[in-house]
């Protein structure tokens, strides 16, 4: 009491008092209330003994002081469940441990705050102070399974104002951004990435700090006050906006056609294209986090500042733009797509580029039906058209002799003679006589079997000139005198 009086006199009007007991309780007999055995009380003799009603009145002395009670006991009683009847009110908030007496636990909940103290464990919220609830949930859940257990096999209860805080850790700068892994400027020097506490570095005074990371755009620089107080917390933190590539797509003549799908070669934005509205406007994200393939399957991928990349959009199968860029660290970029019209054979290449082989055949088929006339193909794309067109020649009779044409055309572009031979020996046997059909099938088929007529010509000329040879010797022989 002599103390709790001493106290009180000195005790300032912001401070928050915070009274701690630490031994053994029991409830009396009679009333079931509970006393705190003070020195020289004993659970049989409870005349020396604290009643929580006497301190609560003691208490009262410090009207203008939240206090805040921490009961660290321990009970011979065997009826824990009693105190949960007749608990009383301590303080203004209070935190309460009632363990079963033994010589392993009795300094229990006195090592759990102990830990606590040592790591800031117990601050969930990260605001550099612990309330009674924190407190609460710490040593329920944060702490080791084992001591938990024990813990919870007793009364832990926090009453009143769960609230209050019954510890000021020391002052802390937090740093943070979403995305994290922003790199961290402190008045200009770079200190680590997001998210970063400081709290023993920074003295009193004003901080700038700022944020970047590569894919996004710069935020403003921002200042801090540092009061480094105990309990002081600081957090600055940014939401990061990616930089874009953006733009319109629309004709020569400037009309946007509603639609179009855009996207970036090599990227996801190539398997789910964007579709332009009315007004032709497209915009993509570097990050492209939000892209998602199907139900419930997701990507993340960040386009990287450096590297070229290029920007196509297509309309209507023949309507294509393309255009290409590279990524600054923070800055977004625009470009304007003109859709010009291509013929199929171009459209066909295009696809197989992209690994879309059954559209880029579809799409060569789509020509052949204008004209048979088509330009160079690289080798693999001829070489995949060759194996599609030739089997399905091979298996059906086709009344189309394009078909026929487009295989024979196909094989020579591959240097396949004895198969183009047999393409355009087809052609010539089905196409009517002096048809453009018939005079190319003739003509191609003169020209491969040009060099076995050639070998032909040249036999044939040796051997009228060994005859030749044979007629001369022997009307010379005739001619010379025997001796």
């Amino acid at each position: 009491q002599v103390a709790l009086d001493n106290i009180a006199r000195e005790i300032g009007p912001t401070n928050r008092f915070i009274f701690y007991f630490r031994g053994f309780i029991t409830r009396s007999r009679g009333s079931g209330s509970i006393h705190l055995l003070t020195h020289g009380a004993t659970a049989e003799d409870l005349a020396d003994a604290l009643g929580v009603r006497q301190l609560n009145q003691w208490l009262r002395q410090f009207p203008q002081n939240p206090i805040t009670v921490i009961l660290d006991s321990y009970t011979r009683d065997r009826n824990l469940m009693a105190f949960y009847a007749n608990r009383e009110m301590l303080g203004h908030a209070a935190f309460v441990s009632i363990q079963r007496a033994s010589l392993s636990a009795e300094d229990l909940f006195a090592r759990s705050l102990l830990t606590m103290l040592q790591n800031d464990a117990a601050d969930l919220d990260d605001n550099r102070q612990v309330s009674i609830d924190e407190l609460y949930r710490h040593l329920t859940l944060n702490v080791s399974e084992e001591r938990a257990l024990k813990l919870t096999e007793g009364i832990l209860l926090p009453m009143g104002e769960v609230g209050a805080i019954v510890l000021k850790l020391s002052p802390m700068l937090k740093v943070v951004s979403v995305p994290e892994g922003a790199s961290i400027f402190l008045n200009e020097q770079e200190i680590g990435v997001t998210p970063k506490r400081l709290l023993d570095e920074l003295e009193g005074g004003t901080y700038s700090v700022a944020v970047r990371k590569p894919g996004y755009l710069v935020p403003p620089t921002r200042s801090a006050q540092f009061d480094p107080v105990q309990g002081a917390s600081i957090t600055l933190s940014w939401d990061l906006e990616s930089i874009e590539i953006y733009g319109r797509v629309n004709t020569p003549d400037g009309i946007a056609l509603k639609g179009t799908a855009v996207w970036i070669d090599g990227t996801a934005y190539e398997q789910d294209p964007l579709h332009v509205g009315e007004d032709g406007q497209y915009r993509f994200p570097a990050n492209i986090s939000t892209i998602v393939f199907g139900e419930g399957r997701s990507d993340t991928e960040m386009l990287a500042p450096g590297k070229p990349y290029t920007l196509r959009a297509e309309s209507s199968d023949l309507y294509h733009a393309e255009a290409t860029f590279t990524l600054a660290p923070h800055e977004s970029i625009q470009r304007a797509l003109i859709l010009i019209k291509k013929p199929w054979f171009e459209v066909a290449q295009m696809r197989f580029d992209r690994k879309a082989h059954e559209d880029a055949i579809a799409a060569f088929q789509n020509g052949i039906e204008e004209t048979t006339d088509f330009p160079p193909m690289s080798p693999e794309f001829t070489q995949l058209l060759f194996d599609s067109f030739a089997k399905v020649v091979k298996k059906m009779n086709l009344q189309n002799i394009a078909y026929v044409v487009t295989t024979a055309k196909l094989a020579d572009g591959l240097g396949l003679r004895e198969e183009a031979k047999a393409y355009w020996t087809r052609v010539k046997s089905k196409a009517a006589k002096d048809s453009p059909e018939y005079k190319l099938a003739t003509k191609r088929l003169r020209e491969l079997n040009f060099g076995r007529w050639l070998i032909n010509i040249v036999i044939f000329v040796v051997l009228i000139g060994v005859f030749v040879s044979g007629v001369y010797l022997f009307q010379k022989q005739r001619k010379t005198p025997r001796a």
